[in-house]
């Protein structure tokens, strides 16, 4: 993380990769967020704070109607290179219900969840404490009351970090992110399909020029995935069919720097890319957005934010209304309401000055939305994990 009234694509990426973790293993309680409003009925937040937090990257509502938070113990750019995974049931109220924690020698995080057929859950995130060698996926089996039934890692030779997770129709995963090439370095698209048992049922791994990261994906009514992928410093789509195979892939290259890090399902077909696009002179970060057929040819494209401050995607849903809601880094917890035309309809911003990452969002079925992530204590160095229920307006209320 860094101070958002100016930073570079770079960090950007690290941040949006995942950062080093050092932490302990004690749990703390949930405290009040100070820099946030006084939050009002149905709505609240809630800052975990010290060294055992650092970050909370997704969340999901649990069959019995709680909250189900994955993230990690402490959130850190710098060595020493260690810490665990995170995740934490509280009510629909934020109220904590039970903690867990998993690691080993090495640094761990989780960066994704999903809902398993048993009532349990799916852990995706990345360990070096076990597999092929560097840091590899890791997915975590849960039972109902967070205890690990298994887990299994994935990867190559060099490292491999995470970026999210897909539950498919025929409940298998694909997990993805990228994958070091051993010679040189070069970061390489990586997805595995794997089976509810964690085996594996495909990898694909991409061959373009250049660095290359798959960011977030969708499955389709077929069951053909599509990518939403960076190339350098262009954005891109790879669809696959549902053996891995490639179908097409699009990379939008456009003046500037576009990163698409979030993508979701247009109405009557086609693609909404949302992630950051950053001119050269002068330097400026803004949220970006485009839109795609459904064959991944480039619609239009567009981006808003504030000239004094960089903000970018880096959440995004589909509202059961058709609309988008769009999570931001950036100062205050900032979110965005748009059209399927790219048209804001409302921006709704909390926190001052304090730089947040909505990480996950969640509509609310009794209206609101969830939203989790991470807010910075020091520039670089320290980050405490949030958790904030907000009205239909995005609004803490007083």
């Amino acid at each position: 993380m860094m101070s958002m009234r100016k930073c570079t694509p770079a960090v950007l990426l690290v941040l949006l990769a995942g950062c080093t973790n050092e932490g302990a293993q004690t749990p703390s309680p949930a405290i009040p967020a100070s820099a946030l409003p006084t939050a009002g009925p149905n709505t609240w937040a809630r800052t975990f704070a010290g060294p055992d937090y650092g970050a909370w990257f997704d969340i999901a509502i649990t069959p019995d109607s709680g909250i189900l938070a994955v993230g990690s113990t402490n959130h850190l750019h710098m060595p020493p290179y260690s810490g665990d995974a995170l995740y934490m049931k509280l009510t629909l109220g934020g109220e904590v219900l039970w903690e867990r924690t998993w690691g080993g020698k090495g640094y761990e995080q989780a960066r994704s969840v999903a809902s398993a057929e048993d009532g349990g859950f799916y852990v995706f995130g990345e360990t070096d404490s076990h597999g092929a060698g560097d840091r590899d996926f890791l997915l975590l089996k849960l039972s109902p009351d967070g205890g690990e039934e298994w887990f299994r890692t994935y990867g190559r030779e060099r490292r491999e970090w995470p970026y999210g997770m897909l539950r498919l129709a025929n409940q298998d995963l694909l997990i993805f992110g990228f994958s070091e090439a051993p010679a040189g370095g070069a970061r390489n698209q990586y997805a595995v399909r794997v089976r509810p048992d964690g085996e594996v049922v495909w990898e694909y791994l991409g061959q373009a020029a250049g660095e290359q990261i798959v960011h977030q994906a969708l499955e389709l009514d077929d069951g053909s995935l599509v990518l939403a992928v960076s190339i350098d410093e262009d954005g891109a789509l790879v669809k696959l069919d549902a053996d891995g195979g490639v179908v097409w892939e699009r990379r939008y290259e456009l003046e500037g720097w576009q990163f698409g890090s979030q993508i979701a399902e247009v109405g009557g077909g086609g693609y909404l890319l949302a992630g950051f696009s950053m001119s050269s002179s002068p330097q400026q970060v803004d949220t970006w957005l485009a839109r795609c057929s459904p064959d991944g040819e480039l619609e239009w494209q567009t981006s808003f934010g504030d000239p004094a401050f960089d903000d970018y995607a880096a959440s995004l849903i589909r509202l059961r209304d058709g609309s988008y809601l769009i999570g931001a880094i950036a100062n205050g917890v900032l979110l965005s309401h748009v059209d399927e035309d790219g048209d804001v309809l409302w921006r709704q911003s909390l926190g001052g000055e304090t730089v947040y990452g909505i990480m996950a969002l969640t509509e609310m079925e009794d209206g609101g939305f969830l939203l989790a992530g991470l807010s910075e204590l020091a520039p670089g160095r320290s980050y405490d994990a949030i958790l904030l229920r907000t009205d239909e307006l995005g609004r803490i209320t007083e």
